[in-house]
């Protein structure tokens, strides 16, 4: 029960039987060197199969102890083997049975000394004997006494003033119990509360270095509440997020340790020529008489109007309260507030109450309490009044869930910079006006998430409101829904107003131009708001907005597709509380997944945790009810199989980044076209070093007849180097709007650069680069395209990792800007395959995935072929083949090869082979020239 964590604790449940899932496998690690030597005897292995073949029950859990009786020899005592469990399959938890592989290993060295397991005994720490000690009769304090005082703790029980290093946590979910007021209490281990020299439950002042404001609270030992993190940080004090805010009046929560002052309180107490300062648990704050609060206006939780028995079960437990103090009253499934809302769901966490004043008709004066008093419902009267505007505490700072936390792995350069922008303009308020900022990213890419993270961070209430729900039938309606948007901003503040969507609310409507209406009462607005307001727009395209858009907002952020590390990071904290296969590479994975965004990498997590279900429900047949309670482990196939789903999905969009599965075995010959290739791509990728002596080329045309294998040259340069492979047609990039041709070749290069190291393919490139100035080009369309192609190819320079490929079979009609160095330079003619030799290798290349019969001689029907046949026509040969044994249904294919050659005429003439042997004479001698 200590190694749950539920010693100590009053708690109450169900029980309900149920059949544990066979395993198929257990890793055991031995505890120590002596259950290493006993369970590697014959002795271990007997025992188990017998309790195996006596059908009784023996459950293993990963990362919890097994422990297994051997049956002793006559006249000899019973031995215990001690072993771990290191890893489970296909669950967490279940039986052992005869057919599961069970494997052994060495695991001591691997054992944390710390582990809190039920064989190591409890120490008797300071705290206890303290807490004995003050529960004594008559009002003796045991530590007063000239006999403790002369003992060997005196030198831990003197005058405290002391430094004490604290982490601010979500103390409701890390020590939320009956009777701890967790929002004024700093709770430490059983080992620091000795080296304090405190008592249990004792007050002490704590106080910032340099700070004025000094707030009581209450020591309270965390050993009897079990958390993951205390067991961590064992010397560090832990304090809630409420505290720390009324501490600092609301400054922002530091997310590492930090260092306060704390200070036992009372006066001085000599004994003979010793002295404390401890009045240990005899003193206590005085109770208020009258409490007045305030309801902190919040959109989460706006128009709540019952929340008296809310107020009444929080002050069921006395809490510290003091003059502007904000109240944090949990309110997680409260029913008062369930009925109150409109899907029954509970949707906030807790309600913020402002202490408005403070009461007592205790004349006496105080001890050291500084206007801090106890109130609880016995002693107190709660009066509530007008509502207030304040910035309030977040509680979700460490251990909640990492949707609502401070920070987000991977997001933290966007959240600092929103931060930085945002905290400025309320800290100075009185010269700065309201903060403008528009927020741009690709769909998924974790806007709205860093603009969360942002608002906790600085206090700040959030405001979420989707754009599309503002639009209406005419201008002027959606013009009043906007206007109502900034009125209840102003009733909420400080706060910030998300406007998600923005350039839907903005877009025309009708195919016609706007009237400006609704632009121009943004613009009206956005000047307007107060200076404890911030509002952020957010949009997939800055582009997307005018002109005058653009100007009435102050700052532009824009978020990119996040790197190959920053996606480990993610996918880290995405499955941190997830139970991960050994075989899982995170690193692995996160290569493969160039191009996704936050979204995309949720998504991939969710589908992982499905095909997991879906493969334990096929393995565990009648057994599907008791996964979910003996867990599910996450595999590398699960992963493969998401990221495989996923990646279909996104291929119906224009332009997906994805790996093309192409080997150099599917491409016959063209050795010297892969070797030109490679030298040119390949070697940057493997030596950085060479970019800096200008050696970096970006561009490789490929040109020749139609089917000589040019596109998939590509995709296997692509699979071989472990690039994202970006394949764009030209015609599909060519639209009918004025404009909207340059922004698609904008997007392909926008998306090449987040997806690096990645290849743009363009295939039939002369459709879309043509000559320029050439007649019938209406409007200069093309011109303008060429242009723009030319200025992304330009920019290649400086972003490394991404490499353009074009094909053409008409090189003669491309705009020579495109072959000048630097971009488009490297020209790589591929031709047909006329020896006989490299002919068999395309053969061989393109039958690799059919069956042929044993009797087939693939010379003889090289010898047969044309001498100028491409990877096309040997291909077209192939199928044409195989659709005459089908047809005939013979066994020798040679026949078959014969009957096809008799009616197959080459794709490519003699006339034209020999135009094409003329522009590559031409080409070649212009390149030398360059």
């Amino acid at each position: 029960m200590r190694y749950h964590g539920l010693y100590g604790l009053d708690c109450t449940g169900t029980v309900r039987a149920t059949e544990p899932v066979k395993l198929d496998r257990v890793v055991l690690g031995a505890r120590s060197r002596q259950s290493h030597r006993w369970a590697t005897a014959g002795q271990f292995t007997c025992r188990l199969h017998e309790l195996c073949r006596r059908q009784q029950l023996l459950l293993a859990r990963r990362g919890e102890p097994l422990l297994l009786t051997l049956n002793p020899l006559p006249g000899e005592e019973s031995e215990q083997v001690e072993l771990l469990v290191l890893d489970c399959s296909p669950v967490m938890q279940g039986q052992i049975t005869a057919d599961t592989t069970v494997v052994l290993t060495d695991g001591f060295d691997l054992m944390d000394p710390q582990d809190p397991l039920p064989s190591r005994p409890l120490r008797l720490c300071m705290s206890d004997f303290a807490h004995y000690a003050d529960g004594l009769g008559e009002g003796r304090c045991l530590l007063d006494s000239q006999r403790l005082l002369s003992s060997r703790f005196c030198g831990v029980l003197q005058a405290l003033q002391c430094w004490l290093e604290v982490k601010v946590v979500d103390a409701q979910h890390h020590f939320g119990a009956t009777g701890i007021d967790e929002d004024n209490s700093v709770f430490v281990s059983k080992q620091l509360l000795l080296q304090l020299g405190l008592f249990n439950h004792e007050w002490v002042k704590l106080w910032r270095s340099g700070g004025l404001i000094q707030r009581l609270v209450s020591v309270v030992v965390v050993d009897q509440i079990q958390s993951p993190e205390t067991q961590k940080h064992q010397e560090d004090g832990f304090i809630s997020s409420t505290l720390w805010f009324n501490m600092t009046e609301g400054e922002q929560v530091p997310r590492k340790s930090f260092t306060l002052k704390m200070k036992r309180l009372g006066p001085t107490v000599v004994v003979g020529s010793l002295c404390s300062q401890s009045l240990s648990r005899s003193f206590a704050p005085p109770f208020a008489s009258e409490l007045h609060v305030q309801l902190v206006v919040s959109p989460q939780y706006e128009g709540l109007s019952s929340y008296e028995n809310l107020l009444s079960e929080h002050f069921s437990t006395p809490r510290v309260v003091s003059q502007g103090d904000i109240l944090t009253v949990p309110a997680e499934n409260h029913p008062d507030l369930l009925e109150h809302s409109s899907e029954g769901v509970q949707i906030f966490p807790a309600v913020f109450f402002k202490v408005h004043g403070v009461y007592s008709r205790v004349q006496e004066e105080e001890v050291e309490g500084d206007g801090t008093y106890l109130a609880d419902r016995q002693h107190t009267c709660l009066y509530i009044g007008a509502s207030n505007n304040s910035t309030v505490p977040h509680s979700s700072v460490d251990g909640g869930s990492l949707w609502n936390s401070l920070s987000f792995p991977g997001l933290e350069p966007t959240i600092n910079l929103l931060s930085s922008i945002i905290a400025p303009h309320l800290q100075h308020s009185s010269v700065l006006p309201g903060c403008t900022i528009i927020l741009s990213g690709p769909a998924g890419s974790g806007k709205v998430t860093a603009l969360n993270v942002a608002s906790r961070r600085l206090n700040l209430h959030l405001l979420k409101v989707n754009c599309v729900s503002l639009l209406a039938a005419t201008a002027a309606a959606s013009e009043a829904k906007l206007m109502a948007v900034f009125q209840r901003v102003g009733t909420v503040q400080p706060c910030v107003l998300l406007l998600r969507n923005l350039h839907f609310l903005l877009r025309p409507r009708g195919g016609i131009e706007e009237d400006g209406r609704i632009t121009g009462a943004l613009c009206r607005l956005l000047g307007g708001i107060s200076s404890r307001v911030a509002v952020v727009a957010t949009t997939s395209r800055a582009r997307d907005l005018s002109a005058v858009v653009t100007a009435a907002f102050v700052h532009q952020v824009g978020m990119e597709s996040p790197s190959e590390e920053q996606r480990h990071i993610m996918l880290g904290s995405l499955s941190q509380k997830l139970s991960m296969g050994m075989d899982v590479n995170l690193e692995k994975l996160s290569k493969l997944t160039m191009g996704f965004v936050l979204g995309d990498l949720a998504a991939l997590v969710v589908a992982a945790g499905r095909s997991a279900c879906r493969r334990l429900r096929q393995s565990c047949g009648g057994q599907q009810k008791e996964l979910c309670n003996s867990g599910v482990t996450l595999l590398n196939q699960d992963f493969t199989v998401a990221l495989e789903t996923l990646q279909d999905v996104q291929a119906t969009a224009v332009g997906a980044p994805k790996i093309p599965d192409v080997r150099w075995e599917d491409v016959g010959g063209l050795q010297q076209v892969k070797k030109e290739i490679l030298d040119t791509v390949q070697l940057p990728l493997q030596h950085p070093e060479l970019l800096v002596l200008g050696l970096n080329r970006t561009g490789i045309l490929l040109y020749g007849p139609p089917g000589t294998g040019k596109t998939l040259l590509a995709k296997a340069v692509a699979t071989e180097c472990s690039m994202t492979f970006l394949s764009v047609k030209g015609p599909e990039l060519v639209n009918m709007y004025v404009g909207q041709s340059e922004e698609n070749i904008r997007e392909v290069f926008s998306r090449a650069r987040a997806a690096a190291p990645c290849i743009i393919f363009f295939d039939e490139l002369d459709s879309l680069a043509p000559n320029r100035g050439r007649t019938g080009d209406s409007g200069g369309v093309m011109d303008r395209v060429v242009s723009q192609l030319l200025a992304e190819l330009d920019t290649l320079s400086s972003a490394v990792g991404v490499f353009v490929i074009g094909a053409t079979n008409r090189p003669d009609l491309l705009d020579q800007s495109l072959l000048r160095p630097g971009r488009l330079d490297k020209l790589v003619f591929v031709g047909l395959s006329e020896e006989p030799e490299t002919q068999l290798h395309v053969l061989q290349a393109i039958l690799r995935k059919f069956q042929l019969d044993p009797t087939v001689n693939l010379q003889q029907v090289v010898e047969r072929c044309p001498a100028h046949m491409s990877g096309a026509d040997l291909y077209a040969l192939c199928s044409d083949t195989m659709m005459v044994a089908i047809k005939r249904k013979m066994v020798f294919m040679e026949g078959d090869f014969t009957t096809a050659l008799e009616s197959f005429q080459p794709s490519v003439s003699d006339e034209e082979l020999l135009r094409y042997r003329n522009i590559q004479q031409k080409l070649e001698g212009c390149n030398n020239r360059n």
